[in-house]
Parts: C-alpha cells; sequence; structure tokens
C-alpha cells in the first residue's frame, strides 16, 4: 500500500489497507488482548462515481480473531453476513468526518471516538442479531478504536 496514493472509501481496499497495518502493529493490539468478533460496517448514502446517483448502502465485514484481522468482504446486504456479528452504521459523511479527523490529528479528538459516535445511537447506531453480538462492540472498543486510528497512516478518498 503507497502512504501517498489516496485509497477509497467505502470499499474492500481500504478496509484492507487497516488489515494490513493492524498485523504490522500486531504488538499494540496484545496491549489489549485477543480481539475475537465480526463487525459489519454499513456506509448508507453516497453518490455513485461519475453518475452522481445515490448508491444507497454498502456492506464490509470485517472478521477479527486473536490479534489482527483475517478476512474483509463486501457483502451484497446484510442477509450474507457471518450469523454472528454486529453492525456499525452510519451515513458517508459521519464516516468522513470521522476519518478526516483522525487523519488531520493523527487520532480522533473525543467527539470522533467510536464511543462518542455510538453512545446515543446517533451519528453512528451499533445493531446486531442479538444483544450479546452488539455487546462485542463494546467488549472490543479500545482494539476497534485503534483498528480506525490506522487510516491516519493513508490518505482517503470518497465516493
Amino acid at each position: 500500500m503507497g502512504k501517498n496514493k489516496a485509497i477509497l472509501f467505502p470499499s474492500e481496499d481500504w478496509f484492507r489497507g487497516l488489515v494490513s497495518l493492524m498485523g504490522e502493529q500486531e504488538a499494540t493490539y496484545r496491549e489489549l488482548g485477543a480481539t475475537d468478533c465480526t463487525m459489519v460496517v454499513k456506509v448508507t448514502g453516497g453518490a455513485s462515481q461519475g453518475t452522481g446517483e445515490d448508491e444507497g448502502e454498502k456492506f464490509f465485514e470485517v472478521v477479527f480473531e486473536d490479534y489482527g484481522a483475517d478476512k474483509v468482504r463486501e457483502l451484497a446486504s446484510i442477509e450474507e453476513a457471518s450469523a454472528s456479528h454486529f453492525v456499525l452504521e452510519a451515513s458517508l459523511e459521519t464516516w468522513r468526518e470521522m476519518i478526516d479527523n483522525i487523519r488531520d490529528n493523527g487520532s480522533p479528538d473525543l467527539e470522533h471516538t467510536l464511543n462518542y459516535l455510538t453512545f446515543p445511537d446517533d451519528p453512528m447506531l451499533v445493531t446486531g442479531p442479538d444483544q450479546l453480538e452488539v455487546d462485542t462492540f463494546y467488549r472490543y472498543n479500545e482494539s476497534l478504536q485503534r483498528f480506525f486510528n490506522a487510516a491516519a497512516e493513508f490518505p482517503t478518498s470518497y465516493a
């Protein structure tokens, strides 16, 4: 992954970039303990490149195991997600604001952390097939925040 080439968000390549950096920084994840969960990122809204038409929803599944992540895939719908998962949902505008804040500061300011953005279920929402799956988001919150903080390491472009 080139540090100067912008990677499109949302895309499998963007999430693979974070997964790659997670692998390079395994020691920092070991400090927090193993992360074993499946996260589905849901991005709502956004214009299709070239057409300007609203694309609706996009889904990306990231499977975390031990001190890294071993699978990233785009889903056509939430029905394709693994049985055990939680969904982290926000508009493209909210994702962009969070990612740009991380990039500008090296890590998020207080108002752009996953914890802050999800606490009132607005502007981010955490859902899942049952409460136990939703709870995994909160259990692994600090590791997930470090995962997204890696977005400071490469430029991001947006659809």
